[in-house]
């Protein structure tokens, strides 16, 4: 026998055993798959051929959407050598795993991101003492104190639009972007940038959308996974570009705090260091970092982007979105408007914390259309020990964990026969009192949910209010042209398209 057949049956052989070697280790792994439903898997790549050869977003929605009403949750899904665990109808399953301990940490995907210290994407030890920091930072005292500029902020908005008035259809997502940008650093940072009056946003904002789009593109590309072959595509130069943008921004705003003096005061039976709570989130970082010298500058920065990311474009998504709902339902638009008029009709005065809080029917346009068109249409989850969902199923360790908010909104065995309709009745208290907790997630739900969930319903309900008393929308769009997209944020691609009519 040659000496090259010899090399290549120890070749062969090593590759065997290797294999084998490898399936043994994850035997958890393939026996937890063994239980679950799910499309049929090829070897070694599993379910990828569902996705081969498709855009990132647009097409893989329209995967998702064929394929998820045909599995019932667990759903084993082999992604390459990663198991996941789909999780798309049960909210149950949902309540389960949001809340194990064994389940706090971000899947690998998140470090895509870049923001590896910030809440987003923290390991569970970073995330558990930071979250209960910053938490202060999103007190309902904090809030009232950002009333004012929210209403300062919106006036300009209202403003900015007049140019618009009866001429056709344009899109408002980017202003609305950039009012509540604009809102977002004068009440989490202390900075009035005052953003609607210039373009300098205008590329952070694109910076952003870009960034989003191609860290979705990288998780639908395992190839890309490993860094140093990332490196060597043209995505990640543009990446790169965008990220360089998105930290200029947040290097910015780190030395202007640095700069700008700071009142303390001793207080006894405090737990903050015996400060005085720090008034809004960057004074809250401020205020750790002086007294944490582990808590460096990236750290810092890490906190920022996130928080601006997750603080203003989940916001101003939702708004668009929700001026298009109005839009094309005249009639709820109409009902939203008499609801306001009732509540603060004055259009040159403020809406109040109290007045948002009286806009109830306002609040449940809000939700349905947080319920159609969740900004964060899928969560991902890793698991560090066996978690057990039912007497049949268990998640192993080592396993991801995908939970498809947009499809359990969807869900008709939840929402009825007309789930796809917008119909903001499915948020009548009777009909919220007997449905599930976890079968409405538009701000994920357990102890590592959204960090400013009242920041953003309250930021919500006054520009709404704003809007609706001072202008009449309306779009030649109906439900049944909207597309959409996943970006890591879902969004409506034919934009917020509307015309606008001064009331």
């Amino acid at each position: 026998m040659h000496l090259e057949q010899l090399l290549l049956y120890a070749f062969v052989l090593l590759t065997v055993v290797a294999l084998l070697v490898i399936r043994w280790k994850r035997q958890k792994l393939y026996t937890a798959a063994g239980t679950m439903d799910g499309p049929f898997a090829l070897p070694l790549i599993g379910q990828l051929y569902l996705i081969f050869g498709k855009k990132p977003g647009d097409d893989l929605f329209k995967v998702l959407n064929r394929y998820s009403p045909l599995y019932n949750s667990p759903v084993g899904v082999w992604i390459g050598p990663f198991f996941v665990v789909g999780i798309n109808d049960n909210p149950d399953h949902i309540q389960t795993v949001l809340n194990s301990p064994h389940l706090l940490n971000k899947t690998f995907h998140y470090n895509f991101f870049r923001v590896g210290r910030g809440l987003f994407a923290s390991p569970d030890y970073i995330w558990k003492n930071d979250r209960k920091i910053l938490n202060r930072s999103f007190s309902p005292a904090m809030l009232a104190s950002f009333v004012d500029t929210f209403n300062d902020k919106d006036f300009i908005m209202v403003e900015t639009l007049k140019k618009y008035v009866g001429k056709g259809e344009i899109d408002l997502h980017l202003h609305i972007a950039k009012c509540n940008i604009d809102a977002f650093f004068s009440t989490s940072f202390g900075t009035d940038l005052n953003m609607q009056s210039h373009d300098e946003a205008d590329a952070y904002l694109n910076s952003l959308d870009t960034f989003f789009s191609l860290i979705f593109k990288r998780i639908l590309s395992v190839h890309r996974y490993p860094k140093w072959l990332y490196r060597l595509t043209e995505d990640y130069k543009t990446e790169t570009k965008c990220w360089d943008t998105i930290r200029g921004m947040s290097k910015r705003l780190l030395q202007e705090w640095k700069q700008q003096p700071r009142q303390t005061e001793v207080r006894p039976n405090d737990d903050s260091y015996g400060r005085k709570p720090a008034l809004n989130f960057a004074d809250n970082l401020f205020d750790v970092a002086e007294n944490n010298p582990s808590l460096t500058d990236e750290h810092i920065m890490d906190h920022i982007d996130t928080i601006i990311a997750a603080g203003h474009d989940t916001t101003a998504t939702t708004v668009s979105n929700l001026l298009l709902m109005l839009a094309i339902h005249p009639e709820v638009q109409e009902a939203v408007y008499q609801e306001v008029m009732s509540v603060c009709p004055d259009k040159s005065k403020p809406v109040t914390t109290e007045e948002a809080n009286g806009l109830v029917y306002t609040e449940m346009v809000c939700k349905e259309t947080m319920r159609l068109f969740p900004v964060g249409p899928l969560l991902g989850r890793k698991c560090v020990a066996d978690v057990q969902l039912d007497e049949k199923h268990t998640i192993p360790a080592g396993s991801c964990v995908c939970i498809g908010i947009y499809t359990i909104h969807r869900e008709p065995s939840i929402w009825g026969p007309e789930a796809e309709k917008f119909n903001p009745d499915h948020f009548l208290p009777e009909k919220v009192a007997k449905r599930h907790p976890y079968a409405y997630l538009p701000f994920s739900g357990g102890p590592r949910n959204c960090i400013g969930i009242r920041y953003a319903w309250l930021s919500m309900k006054i520009l709404i209010a704003h809007l609706v008393r001072n202008y009449r929308f309306a779009t030649s769009l109906k439900m049944e042209d909207l597309n959409m997209k996943f970006a890591i944020i879902l969004r409506i691609t034919n934009g917020c398209m509307v015309s606008i009519e001064e009331r």
